[in-house]
């Protein structure tokens, strides 16, 4: 198998520990027209997910820390503060790279799913419904991912009520789904014939609307993204047209409607400069779904970023009724932000953020009905909230 060398993402080998670290954050003003909080997190902030972690119905806030193996916990009031949850930072075991949020055990309280790297293990944390969590009693789970896992999507890929985890096995050009039993209990991998080295990101979403969920990911060294339609038994067949070309080195993708036709599309980043192999141009491609599962390239693809994005995001940033996409430039220290019209990119921005920004999320993080911006520094061991003014 062909040595991948990462030039920038590599992270090194640590001892899973807890450090505790505290809820400092600090505010200042930025002339692209939001404000900005800065909150410190643990040690090589990465993957950022945001949702109701605690049952008071405001947005909460989960943390990769890539280095000391934790994940923070942010409690948010709904008005734009953020504390330390209990007990947070929480052990996540090694490297954790990426975070599916969901209920695992049908208990009415959000569980977190993580993709650690550098192993081939899915670990498992269980919520208790106050933004607390714990090791579940068989976490981490060890699937016969070669040679480790680096995404994670959750979804009922079998029908059977239950949900379950999906990952990649990117050394053989596979996609696998561990099932779940509903207890907080996984096993009988699947395996699913992807495209060439699907490194990073997979993700769960309805491509084709028969309301079973379905799983894409982005193929590194096939500069293409793969679409598998799920039958809602646990089995998958290629979407017609399946592998979508998408530029060159895609990297992180994202699922949403970024055209206003109803149908989900795909944001995929390319990053050929995160990498020490791949060759091409930086930048991000758009794909257009039609509703049956194929995907059709948006005429510009691709449109510029900064240098090596490496995670994307989907959400109305300037409240017009489309969805705009924001793309963490990872050796830029930047973000760029596509203000969508329908069947175009309309604007393009440029935000100054932390150093290699990582993570990123948009969420209405305070409450006043405008689209907020996360976005995690991983050479800083912060993240940045950009307050949509």
């Amino acid at each position: 198998m062909k040595n991948f060398l990462f030039s920038q993402l590599a992270f090194p080998t640590v001892i899973a520990a807890i450090i505790i670290f505290s809820c400092s954050s600090s505010k200042k003003e930025n002339n692209s027209g939001f404000e900005i909080k800065i909150i410190k997190v643990g040690k090589g902030s990465g993957s950022i997910e945001v949702n109701d972690l605690n049952n008071d119905s405001f947005p909460d806030i989960a943390v990769a820390n890539g280095e000391d193996s934790s994940i923070t916990i942010l409690l948010g009031d709904g008005k734009g503060n953020f504390t330390n949850a209990e007990g947070s930072p929480v052990s996540s075991n090694r490297s954790p790279n990426d975070i599916a949020i969901a209920d695992l055990n049908k208990d009415g309280n959000l569980d977190l799913g993580i993709a650690n790297t550098e192993i081939s293990e899915l670990t498992v944390l269980s919520g208790n419904g106050k933004g607390q969590f714990q090791q579940a009693e068989r976490s981490p789970f060890v699937v016969h991912s070669k040679p480790h896992t680096h995404g994670i999507a959750i979804a009922d890929f079998n029908g059977d009520g239950n949900l379950d985890m999906a990952t990649d096995s990117w050394g053989i050009n596979n996609v696998l789904i561990i099932f779940g039993d509903g207890k907080m209990d996984f096993g009988n991998e699947t395996f699913y014939k992807v495209g060439n080295r699907p490194y990073q990101r997979l993700r769960s979403g309805d491509f084709n609307k028969d309301g079973k969920p379905d799983i894409v990911t982005t193929n590194l060294e096939g500069n293409n993204a793969t679409v598998l339609l799920g039958d809602g038994n646990g089995k998958f067949h290629e979407a017609k047209g399946s592998p979508f070309a998408c530029g060159a080195a895609p990297f992180g993708v994202a699922i949403g409607d970024v055209n206003g036709d109803g149908n989900p599309d795909l944001a995929i980043v390319n990053s050929p400069t995160i990498t020490s192999e791949s060759k091409g141009e930086d930048g991000l491609w758009i794909l257009l779904g039609d509703g049956t599962g194929k995907f059709s390239s948006l005429s510009g693809s691709p449109f510029k970023t900064g240098r090596s994005p490496s995670r994307v995001a989907i959400g109305d940033l300037n409240g017009d009724g489309i969805n705009d996409i924001a793309v963490t430039n990872y050796n830029d220290k930047s973000i760029t932000i596509f203000y969508m019209g329908k069947n175009t990119v309309a604007e393009t921005k440029t935000i100054t953020v932390g150093n290699r920004p990582d993570g990123i999320a948009i969420h209405d993080m305070n409450g006043d009905g405008k689209k907020d911006i996360l976005v995690s520094n991983y050479d800083d061991n912060n993240i940045m909230i950009l307050f949509n003014k």
